[in-house]
């Protein structure tokens, strides 16, 4: 059985196969539906990930706290000599979890926009006149991203 479907390959091997006309670049289904999903889920982070920028910010502005960030990317906080340590640690407690939110959710915003780009830059390739999805939300990205003081 083996020898007869290699023998079959080498018989058709000469056929010359029809390949679709240049402008058939349509892309698949399912490229749409992953941009439109990846577009959906930026959207629902977006405001999140603002929304934690604007509490760390207003938390640092109204109790006169200085963020100080090393080299390495690390962290400390300069609180008012006035402020009693429980408050203090309390602040800093906060303002580290929403630290970490900032960084998760830009990681994950990141991630589905690089990932969006990349459709994106194959859907461009078979279509020139194809308009970004993705483009205003990288802006905004970009934009949050320059308003966080970390």
């Amino acid at each position: 059985m083996k020898n007869f479907t290699i023998n079959l390959l080498f018989f058709y091997k000469d056929i010359d196969i029809p390949k679709p006309h240049a402008f058939v670049g349509l892309p698949l289904k399912s490229t749409i539906v992953e941009l439109t999903e990846i577009t959906l889920k930026v959207n629902e982070l977006l405001p999140q990930f603002s929304d934690f920028i604007s509490q760390f910010n207003n938390i640092i502005l109204t109790n006169n706290i200085n963020v100080i960030t090393d080299a390495g990317g690390n962290m400390s906080l300069d609180v008012p000599g006035t402020m009693p340590d429980t408050d203090a640690e309390r602040i800093s407690r906060r303002i580290s979890i929403i630290d970490r939110l900032i960084t998760t959710r830009g990681q994950e915003i990141n991630d589905l926009l690089q990932k969006g780009l990349d459709i994106e830059a194959k859907l461009s390739k078979d279509n020139v006149n194809y308009t970004s999805q993705i483009l205003d939300k990288v802006n905004e990205f970009k934009r949050l991203n320059a308003s966080y003081k970390h």
